[in-house]
């Protein structure tokens, strides 16, 4: 192998490894700054056009756009489909991330984000009045965010599974239940950035009188970006929003302001470590360690070569060349890059109001303010339609930005995302 053709090898290889190991996920976020809920739609309707690994997280996303554009019944499938994956799916490409890049696992998503998951698909049961299903759901989303209590690791403290699961218990007549889970959130620390601790409806006689539930989300959630050696550290990302709380309004009366719930920032930075995380710090010292070496080596047999000694020197310094441009290509194609993928969709924060309304057909109104108390008036939303039943719940799900459509009739939430768009 002369000095040229092997150089021409690792230039080749290291293009290889630059393809394969940083293509990157469909960029949602970016997608939604350019057409809205409706780009993601467009774009994500040919899974199979994305890699088998990254098909959980664009689903996910593919969910939560038909979600926010009211196609209730499209979305609930798709959260489904991800759901059993998340939830009962062993993944794939484990092996390979080992040694190449971490990308090529499957994503099947952090803690809070089969919390996610499983919390929206409990709200579209919940709306379309399957209680029973939801109830399951806000379950499941309790149970994923609950670390290895022996271990001392986390417990759930997400609170909008607890509270909606609370709502389910008081639909089927089980105050027992909805104590339950109220005594639970009540022991759990007062954490002001995780939910407010002076929220109302935190104790049963209060949700007893409530008959009407909105959930309001604020802002944008957090993102992963890699730092560190070789970018072997995942780092956690605030994401950054202006709105900090907002006042609801009912046919032109003001409800006050809606609680805090939930911080999804709060939420991913206390959910533990990762297994993987001591792996990709290894794998970045074997990283530096095999390019020095094999670097080294590579430069000892080129000069054993060319010495002018003796065969046996010049074939030593072949072997020495060789073994040194093994190592080094080794150490080019090991990829110690912690994954970047998360679902860059939810929001930063979860209020919540509740109320109890007359039966009947109401108009909502909802403004945010910053948190000087100024009101961010293009993001007012007016006439969100509520229909309040003479038994049961009423529930609302809305978002500051980007907004969120609310279906005001049965054929909306039934509706084929895809029917009006060209293929």
């Amino acid at each position: 192998m002369n000095k040229t053709s092997l150089k021409s090898g690792l230039l080749l290889l290291a293009a290889l490894l630059v393809f394969a190991g940083c293509s990157s996920v469909y960029d949602a976020r970016a997608a939604l700054n350019k057409g809205g809920w409706q780009q993601i739609v467009s774009d994500t309707r040919d899974m199979n056009a994305f890699p088998e690994r990254d098909q959980t997280l664009v689903l996910n996303y593919r969910a939560h756009a038909k979600m926010a554009m009211g196609y209730y019944d499209s979305s609930r499938e798709d959260f489904l489909r991800a759901w059993n994956i998340m939830n009962h799916g062993k993944g794939g490409g484990v092996s390979s991330a080992y040694f190449f890049s971490e990308r090529q696992k499957w994503w099947m998503g952090d803690p809070y984000e089969r919390a996610f998951n499983s919390w929206y698909l409990g709200m579209l049961y919940f709306e379309d009045n399957n209680r029973e299903d939801a109830m399951a759901c806000f379950r499941n989303s309790i149970f994923v965010d609950t670390g290895d209590l022996e271990k001392g690791e986390y417990a759930a403290d997400w609170l909008p599974p607890f509270l909606m699961r609370v709502r389910c218990y008081l639909d089927r007549g089980d105050k027992d239940g909805a104590k339950m889970l109220l005594d639970e959130i009540n022991r759990l620390p007062k954490e002001p950035a995780n939910f407010d601790p002076q929220c109302p409806w935190f104790n049963l006689e209060s949700q007893v009188e409530s008959n009407t539930v909105m959930m309001i989300e604020l802002g944008q959630g957090p993102y992963f970006t890699a730092g560190g050696h070789h970018g072997s550290v995942r780092q956690i990302n605030q994401g950054e929003y202006s709105e900090s709380f907002a006042e609801v309004f009912v046919d032109g009366q003001s409800l006050g302001q809606a609680y805090k719930i939930g911080d999804t920032f709060y939420q991913a930075i206390t959910r533990g470590g990762r297994v993987m995380d001591d792996i990709l710090k290894g794998k970045a010292i074997a990283k530096t360690a095999g390019i020095a070496t094999g670097a080294a080596a590579m430069h000892v047999g080129r000069v054993l070569m060319t010495s002018g000694g003796s065969k046996g020197t010049k074939t030593a310094g072949a072997i020495t060349l060789g073994v040194g441009a093994a190592v080094l290509l080794a150490s080019l194609l090991m990829n110690a890059e912690a994954d970047t993928r998360g679902d860059v969709l939810l929001p930063g924060e979860t209020h919540l109001m509740m109320a109890n309304l007359p039966p009947g057909e109401h108009k909502v109104e909802v403004r945010y303010f910053d948190n000087l108390g100024r009101e961010l008036r293009n993001m007012r939303q007016t006439d969100i339609p509520l229909t309040v039943p003479e038994k049961g719940d009423a529930s609302l799900l809305v978002r500051s930005n980007p907004q969120y459509q609310v279906p005001a009739s049965d054929d909306w939430r039934a509706m084929d995302p895809y029917a009006n768009l060209k293929k």
